[in-house]
């Protein structure tokens, strides 16, 4: 039985990609919960690594549509602004953490697939099939100090988002793996306080987007498995 393996963020993707047949990034606040209301609305969604003029120039060449700055009024990186995309449409959501780490997994050849806690269970399943009688890698994406740039900020939301899709997954764990499982189950109970004052949760909180945090803390209410195809991200 082949073995689920976690690490966390760009170097996690690259000790992993070589030993994994698919690769899940949890970014849960909050591009992997973007993903997955987009895609369950039947949109695709093209992960962007930058942002600014090379993203709008990407998105024009891709024919999508450029997801604005975090926005209640526009569609966004905030996941509560995506639940009016239509079907069919090709979302362009720039992400300097969740897209980052899709592109750099894309890149070294492995099945990419994009996970949360809403969708923990679907995902789980899609990523066992996708690897078939290869390694599973869930890699949590974390937050950097200095927003976009600069080292690896641990994030607690994505420990237990990577946890619960690590819960959900058959075969043996790696003791890093196990450990991530068990904090999940430690407080699955009480998932919404704990993402609204982790640090994270604070920060988009104090910005008037507690919304996306409740929303980011549903467990395991959707049924989309967000992979990526031809360099987009679809159900």
């Amino acid at each position: 039985m082949s073995e689920v393996l976690f690490d966390w963020g760009r170097n996690g993707v690259r000790h992993l990609a070589p030993r994994c047949a698919a690769l899940v990034v949890v970014d849960v606040l909050s591009f992997s919960t973007a993903v997955d209301i987009a895609t369950t609305a039947a949109a695709r969604v093209l992960p962007l690594p930058m942002s600014g003029p090379d993203a709008a120039a990407a998105a024009q060449d891709a024919g999508a549509v450029l997801a604005g700055p975090r926005s209640r009024e526009s569609w966004s990186l905030s996941p509560s602004s995506l639940r009016s995309v239509p079907a069919g449409l090709l979302l362009a959501l720039p992400s300097p953490n969740g897209a980052t780490l899709c592109a750099e997994a894309a890149e070294l050849g492995v099945a990419v697939l994009v996970g949360c806690l809403r969708n923990a269970g679907a995902l789980a399943a899609a990523a066992a099939a996708a690897a078939g009688a290869g390694q599973v890698g869930v890699i949590a994406a974390g937050e950097r100090w200095g927003v976009v740039s600069g080292p690896l900020r641990p994030a607690v939301e994505d420990l237990l988002g990577a946890g619960a899709i690590i819960s959900a997954l058959p075969g043996a764990r790696s003791p890093e793996a196990e450990v991530a499982a068990a904090a999940h189950a430690a407080v699955a109970d009480r998932l919404e306080p704990l993402l609204l004052d982790c640090e994270s949760g604070a920060e988009l909180r104090e910005l008037g987007f507690a919304d996306d945090v409740r929303l980011a803390a549903e467990a395991d209410v959707s049924g989309a498995a967000p992979a990526l195809r031809a360099g987009a991200l679809e159900a």
